[in-house]
């Protein structure tokens, strides 16, 4: 149980705090609706656990090396920026036949991916490995265990922050979720451009 506990608490450990994926999140849900923002955020917790597989089995010990760092660090920073730019154009209105053209699994893949070389998440996880490494060497079923609470932790973390957006939707107008669109994207730029100083300083 405390295994599982710590598990959950690692999961909104990842999930909550306020970021480039949470930001993607909640533009989806107001722009194309809640079951692609859903479906973004499902994407991002898949890459989480991945996260966790590679570091129960040691394979992120090459984050050990500054060099490994900075090329992750300064790739995750261009898609951050990709993601801004497309943030940028969003606010420009589409058609309904264009925003139906989005299909659910790709919001799913583009959360996996936007999660899985996002500089800051590759920092959350590493800064955990001592934790997860000696855990695993206690008992044999830490990767089962966790593994379900950051599952558990981080799909909480998804269904509840679209349920919010979902509920209060209707309080905002096209000219607020433009603006918000202008916003998210600005904040993304910055997360990219702050990415990109610490993959190259």
């Amino acid at each position: 149980m405390d295994l599982l506990i710590f598990g959950i608490l690692l999961g909104l450990g990842a999930a909550i705090p306020i970021g480039p994926v949470n930001l993607e999140m909640v533009r989806r849900n107001l722009r194309y609706g809640t079951p692609c923002g859903v479906s973004l955020g499902l994407g991002a917790c898949t890459a989480d656990v991945t996260y966790l597989a590679l570091l129960c089995l040691g394979a992120l010990s090459l984050l050990q090396y500054p060099l490994v760092l900075r090329v992750i660090g300064f790739i995750g920073s261009l898609v951050l920026a990709w993601f801004a730019i497309q943030t940028f154009r969003a606010a420009i209105p589409d058609t309904p036949e264009h925003l139906k053209r989005h299909a659910l699994w790709r919001h799913t893949v583009e959360g996996y991916c936007m999660t899985l070389i996002n500089p800051f998440t590759i920092l959350f996880w590493a800064s955990v490995t001592s934790q997860i490494t000696l855990a695993g060497s206690l008992h044999g079923s830490i990767i089962l265990l966790a593994g379900c609470g950051v599952i558990i932790g981080t799909v909480s973390w998804v269904l509840f922050l679209n349920g919010i957006v979902h509920f209060t939707r209707h309080r905002l107008n096209p000219t607020v979720i433009k603006w918000l669109n202008y916003s998210g994207g600005t904040i993304l730029l910055c997360f990219a451009c702050a990415g990109m100083y610490k993959a190259i300083f």
